[in-house]
């Protein structure tokens, strides 16, 4: 414990949680003007449709919304307006690797923010639909977020000290109970061009070492890169990533006006009453479902597509 009572720790606490204020007055802050929806696998083209069109529709400001995934443009059919396809070819993992698709999702999703074209760059999971307009300002050498309880660091409980990193034993954040959640980030193209390369350097290394009898997340690796780039994180509020099976599961309910981004939510055909009316009351399974259905072995959902 005392290693939190250091300088290298007080130095980092007060990076870190920041509740969001407007930028000064003269600042180079910049407005959200790209949304990027990373899209791993022809199972997910339908949720990352549905993404693209609601930030069509509900975040008119931005100049662009792309759609990062493996899948060729073609698969996508008829985009909504402002939205195009960049496709990469990213390397698998071997044969016998329990979890490839999830492995092959994190990857699209590190190198995700690099294909937008502007300043303002969001990142949203594709199971997350956007309600409103974000309409934060994005400073340099910030990453905007909600935030999410839980050590990351509880990823490396019981792995044999060979196979830990010895990074994170000198990084704070991971050790930190509230972390960003991933499923919303926010930063300046700028910040975004220094966050990526080491976030997919730290994933690939924490994800060689550690086996695969977990899913590999790339919330430890990030966690841990915002120490060492020195990045301030700020908490934009829980109305921007609102969990809606976590929150309505199971009960026909309508969605509160003020929420921004609504994470979740299954199946996606209810969100085609949203789209309709905000006003419809929408019924969703219960975070029981999603969590079941999101994070499985690819033998899992092999077996469960039969």
């Amino acid at each position: 414990m005392f290693k939190f009572l250091n300088a290298k720790y007080r130095h980092i606490k007060v990076r870190h949680n920041i509740p969001y204020q407007e930028p000064a007055s003269g600042s180079n802050a910049v407005p959200v003007t790209s949304i990027v929806i990373p899209c791993a696998g022809a199972d997910y083209i339908e949720e990352g449709l549905l993404s693209a069109t609601f930030a069509a529709c509900f975040a008119p400001d931005v100049e662009e919304i792309v759609i990062v995934s493996d899948r060729p443009a073609e698969e996508f059919g008829e985009l909504p307006p402002k939205t195009r396809v960049a496709t990469l070819d990213l390397p698998q993992r071997e044969e016998g690797y329990r979890y490839k698709q999830i492995y092959l999702s994190r990857l699209i999703k590190l190198n995700a923010p690099l294909q937008a074209r502007t300043d303002g760059i969001l990142m949203i999971d594709s199971d997350l639909n956007l309600l409103q307009m974000p309409t934060f300002k994005i400073e340099e050498q910030h990453i905007y977020s909600s935030f999410r309880q839980g050590k990351m660091i509880a990823k490396l409980d019981g792995a044999p000290a060979e196979k830990v990193p010895a990074y994170y034993r000198d990084t704070v954040r991971p050790y930190i109970v509230d972390h960003v959640n991933g499923a919303f980030l926010a930063a300046t193209r700028k910040t975004w061009r220094r966050i990526c390369p080491l976030w997919l350097t730290l994933f690939q290394d924490t994800w060689e070492l550690m086996d695969d009898s977990q899913p590999p997340t790339d919330q430890l690796p990030l966690a841990a890169l915002l120490d060492m780039l020195d990045i301030r994180t700020v908490n934009l509020g829980d109305w921007m990533n609102w969990p809606v099976s976590k929150k309505i599961g199971g009960t026909p309910s309508v969605i509160p006006k003020p929420v921004v981004g609504a994470h979740g939510g299954f199946p996606l055909s209810e969100w085609q009453k949203y789209l309709a009316s905000p006003d419809s009351e929408l019924l969703f399974k219960g975070q029981d479902y999603t969590r079941k259905v999101r994070y499985l072995t690819d033998a899992e959902k092999k077996t469960a597509s039969e």
